[in-house]
């Protein structure tokens, strides 16, 4: 939400709304919930404190300082707090609007600020400049100069952030989107039509993962569409701080999605899910609430879909594998689905699932927070590791490629053998030939 003009000392529409920064009743619920306020200790690192600070912004009582810039990109957006907070205060929502903030009161400026308004302008806008740009990367992989890095020891002489990076690459195949056929029909007894959310990180890092997400649907009886036209969701800019960006891709893909009869919208990305379902907010009153108003109806992830309508079991191959399950912060805290991929898990045959304790805690992960703050997302990571570990499970299954990205990487840099899946790869195990 945002106020028509800006608030106090805050310098864009797209400020927080003052309404819900003084919903903040200070009680302390979002204390023990907050891995920054964990690792700090610091009250200005905590939800109410970043809230608190947002008000003193909007009441004039304090400039948009250095603190509040940091603060703003220093909040994993996790919303954690918000599942936590009585008043229903959305800590993690206001930070991210004050990030937009940011941008206007110190902006980046030179060849770095070029390229931040290149990626988020031009790049990841564009579905053929992205497939682009991990050509490179694909080459690196493929003619051997990732295992000589890697062996080599360059990579330590590396600033951390790039050496992490570099090291969580998955193995990349060729982008999903030009693969997909546009109409994947189902099978079996039809029960229904369902057009599918590529998003921009599944279709490039972890194709194989929303290819089995397309096989699992249409095992399921349904008619899978998947458009060529979808764009990124918006997700990267409104963490950014972009939020015009992420509106006008918004536009783009309410009226791409709305235009197809399908049942329902489905993505196997909790991040690109919480964002399409928070269209509604961002394009209130610059949209037909109406049509806002029957995407948001139809947007569902997954597995929030399949228990809706109902897995089918009685085909599906056993499974000798243990697992446990780790909650990503945008599908469990963001979107409140966490019993659904629990009920998919203990559903197929021969799998078991062994809960780990703070399932729901952070991995660290949060878009690019685990490589602007390195040394404090590798302390949240331990946490989630360390829990990880005391199940014993063979592997760690999760839903977000953030989440994935982050908890392979750390499973390998830990000597932990547990692979990590996403549900549906773990589903499309099960299927039939």
């Amino acid at each position: 939400m945002s106020h028509d003009e800006p608030m106090g000392n805050f310098v864009t529409r797209d400020a927080p709304a003052y309404e819900g920064i003084l919903q903040c009743m200070r009680c302390g619920f979002c204390l023990p919930t907050c891995p920054t306020y964990a690792l700090t200790g610091r009250e200005r690192s905590s939800p109410r404190g970043r809230v608190a600070l947002a008000r003193a912004v909007a009441e004039n009582r304090l400039e948009f300082t250095p603190a509040v810039k940091e603060e703003a990109f220093f909040c994993l957006d996790c919303r954690a707090c918000t599942t936590a907070c009585p008043s229903g205060v959305h800590a993690g929502e206001i930070m991210e609007a004050c990030r937009s903030q940011v941008h206007e009161v110190f902006p980046t400026t030179g060849l770095a600020g070029g390229l931040r308004r290149f990626i988020l302008g031009k790049m990841v806008p564009s579905p053929e400049l992205l497939e682009t740009s991990m050509i490179p990367a694909r080459l690196y992989q493929k003619l051997g100069i990732q295992w000589l890095m890697r062996h080599s020891g360059l990579l330590k002489l590396a600033p951390r952030w790039m050496e992490k990076a570099e090291g969580m690459l998955p193995p990349l195949q060729a982008p999903l989107r030009t693969q997909l056929p546009e109409i994947v029909p189902a099978r079996g007894e039809k029960r229904g039509r369902v057009a599918f959310f590529l998003g921009c990180v599944m279709t490039l890092l972890y194709a194989e993962v929303s290819r089995q997400t397309v096989r699992v649907l249409a095992h399921q009886g349904f008619e899978v569409i998947t458009p060529k036209q979808q764009k990124c969701c918006g997700a990267p800019h409104m963490n950014e701080g972009d939020p015009e960006t992420a509106r006008s891709l918004a536009r783009h893909n309410l009226d791409l999605f709305l235009d197809l009869d399908v049942d329902a919208i489905v993505t196997d990305c909790a991040g690109c899910g919480a964002v399409l379902k928070d269209y509604e907010e961002m394009l209130e009153g610059r949209a037909d609430h109406a049509r806002l108003a029957l995407f948001r109806e139809k947007v569902r992830d997954i597995s929030e879909f399949l228990v809706e309508v109902g897995l089918r079991t009685e085909d599906l191959r056993s499974l000798d594998l243990s697992v446990t399950y780790h909650e990503p912060c945008h599908l469990c805290h963001a979107q409140g689905i966490s019993t659904q991929p629990r009920k998919i898990l203990k559903a197929i045959p021969g799998v078991e699932l062994r809960e780990m304790k703070e399932s729901s805690w952070c991995c660290g992960s949060a878009a690019t927070f685990g490589l602007k703050f390195t040394e404090e997302s590798q302390q949240i990571l331990d946490r989630k590791l360390a829990n990880v570990a005391a199940t014993g499970a063979d592997a760690l299954v999760t839903a977000n490629p953030g989440c994935h990205l982050q908890l392979a990487w750390g499973l390998r840099q830990a000597g932990m053998e547990q692979p990590v899946l996403h549900l549906m790869e773990v589903l499309g195990k099960a299927l039939p030939e």
